[in-house]
């Protein structure tokens, strides 16, 4: 998002205040009490100083079940995995938001973790990180379309770069808004009951909402009769590019025996279609790919070094997540014990 020009932050600052005790006044104090999320603000700031109940706790408060004993099991299951892997957090000293990112989309796979992983950078980084959900996204987007005609919305957060603008757009709106004296939870709270309570009965045209990404492809619809899927253990980003690679080279019929450049896997699953909604995620992925971290094997090297380098890059937290563009004609080969036939005997056979 191109920044805002003085005009435009004056002219969206006047719309907030028109409607700012309408909305503010709906914000659910009790369920989203203050004082333990200031606590976590903190807290949060010193990973390793950070408990279980904490994570529970904080997880808890922004899902909305504050006080509550049961509640979704999907929620319990995101937050002991986060628990679960919380010390190897700690330990990786990510501080920056695609780092943060990469670590949580790869433990958090087959979680709709955005808005989770949103959260958790902003505990981590209150300052300049932002709360991000739906609601304050879509009042982001209408206050945009009333300064810029042109403004195509979007359905929901889903990128680093959306948690960027948001960011960007709540900061410029602080100082201007005089009924948020300055407190930028106070803005905030208002953003989120505007895009609750009247941004959603807004009808929006087509023409001006991007399409959602894709979700993230289902396991159970992957299928093969030239490959073993069975062998992919793992369910990460790293292991959906290869069942995603070898549906491409099934499809086309390509030699399975044959050596590929790490270019020509490239092109057979780029970013576009794999689902995965952050670049950063992706090449930190692509990385992992061709490493041997968490025992993936899916790859022999006509550089045998170079295996060793990935699954080392894989396991630094201060890597280039881009390192792998630096070895794009390297050559590679699928390591046979995740072939079943020749895609050509596979075919016949249909």
């Amino acid at each position: 998002m191109s920044a805002l020009t003085k005009k435009e932050i004056e002219s969206i600052a006047k719309t907030i205040s028109e409607h700012y005790s309408d909305y503010i006044s709906k914000y659910e104090s009790e369920k989203y009490p203050e004082e333990p999320y200031m606590a976590w603000r903190e807290a949060f700031t010193e990973p390793k100083m950070v408990g279980q109940d904490d994570i529970r706790q904080a997880l808890e408060w922004k899902y909305g079940h504050w006080g509550k004993v049961n509640y979704v099991p999907a929620h319990k299951v995101i937050i002991a995995k986060l628990q679960k892997y919380w010390p190897e957090f700690a330990e990786s000293g990510r501080t920056e938001l695609d780092g943060i990112f990469a670590f949580w989309e790869d433990r958090l796979a087959g979680h709709q973790s955005f808005v989770t992983i949103a959260f958790l950078s902003h505990l981590l980084n209150p300052d300049k990180i932002e709360i991000i959900d739906q609601h304050n996204f879509r009042a982001m987007n209408y206050l945009m379309s009333t300064v810029r005609p042109d403004w195509v919305w979007k359905r929901n957060p889903v990128s680093l770069d959306d948690i960027i603008d948001f960011s960007a757009f709540l900061q410029s709106q602080l100082p201007m808004v005089k009924e948020a004296k300055g407190n930028k939870r106070e803005l905030d709270k208002f953003l989120m009951m505007l895009g609750k309570h009247k941004v959603k009965t807004i009808p929006v045209s087509r023409s001006k909402v991007a399409p959602a990404l894709s979700k993230k492809h289902e396991w159970s619809s992957f299928t093969s009769k030239a490959f073993d899927l069975g062998k992919i253990s793992l369910r990460s980003n790293a292991d959906l590019l290869f069942a995603l690679l070898l549906q491409s080279l099934e499809a086309d019929g390509a030699d399975v025996e044959a050596a590929y450049t790490i270019e020509e896997i490239k092109k057979r699953i780029p970013i576009q279609k794999t689902g995965i909604a952050i670049s950063s995620s992706y090449n930190y992925a692509m990385v992992a790919l061709f490493g041997n971290q968490r025992g993936r094997d899916y790859f022999q090297f006509e550089n045998a070094k170079l295996g060793v380098y990935f699954t080392e890059q894989a396991n630094d937290p201060s890597r280039d997540n881009t390192c792998w563009k630096k070895y794009l004609d390297e050559r590679v080969n699928i390591n046979p014990k995740y072939v079943v036939s020749s895609l050509g005997a596979a075919q016949k056979s249909e």
